[in-house]
């Protein structure tokens, strides 16, 4: 725990120094502010993994180790679902959404973009899979713990309450796909999918294409997709089982 509390206390460090920089250097130098937003995601996403990897907490050879084609279909499937799953309960399940303005504003930003898509999955799998994940590990064959409390730091960091409970259950996913190939490739792709779908979400909404969004559809269509994509991930999860076996 102690481990895990170090890390993202770490992790919010950075956040908010490049924040902070980025927000003075915008007094001297013209930059907007979706541009500050993202060059805040950017920075502590190289700035982290160096951390892990010089404190010893990560080995990226061993992290990124490569995996066979039809693991990393199985998992990234499995995410997949659990993608179609959590966007379907959201329909269901509607909380605040504290950051939805400066999420849009990302969205519509290339910096921003790369932020939100490339650099935010890169570094979040490699600190709450990678590093932190582990850190719970008792040395015994269950890796349930681990996956659990390394899931819920995941969705508490976000801070937002529409982002915390559904990063919790991404979490889930995430973890289990990571302990099941014994590498974050999948998980990283899986990450990065995600974060692109909601770009995209976000950039239909502000273009007033809401009526085809989630929350438009029924209950019973919305159960449906949630049953749905439980299943995709339960069924490719166990086909991951397999394949690594």
């Amino acid at each position: 725990m102690k481990t895990t509390l170090k890390l993202v206390l770490f992790y919010l460090l950075y956040q908010f120094l490049f924040g902070t920089m980025m927000t003075g250097l915008s007094f001297i130098w013209p930059i907007s502010v979706s541009s500050q937003l993202g060059w805040s995601l950017i920075l502590p996403a190289v700035v982290m993994p160096i951390h892990l990897v010089l404190g010893g907490y990560i080995h990226l050879r061993q992290a990124l180790r490569p995996v066979k084609f039809d693991v990393m279909l199985s998992g990234v499937v499995c995410i997949v679902g659990a993608i179609m799953c959590c966007n379907a309960l959201s329909g269901l399940i509607v909380l605040p959404d504290w950051l939805a303005n400066d999420f849009t504003s990302l969205s519509y930003n290339p910096v921003g973009i790369a932020g939100l898509v490339i650099f935010g999955p890169w570094v979040e799998e490699l600190l709450f899979r990678g590093a932190i994940l582990p850190a719970f590990d008792r040395g015994d064959e269950n890796p349930w713990r681990g996956i659990l409390l390394s899931a819920l730091a995941f969705g508490l960091i976000h801070i937002n309450p529409a982002q915390v409970f559904f990063g919790f259950l991404m979490g889930i996913a995430l973890g289990w796909v990571t302990v099941q190939s014994r590498s974050l490739l999948p998980a990283i792709v899986g990450h990065v999918i995600n974060n692109g779908l909601s770009v995209m979400e976000l950039r239909a909404s502000a273009n007033n294409m809401t009526d085809v969004g989630i929350q438009s559809y029924s209950i019973g269509t919305l159960l449906f997709l949630t049953i749905l994509g439980l299943g995709v991930a339960l069924i490719a999860g166990r086909q991951l089982e397999k394949e690594v076996a």
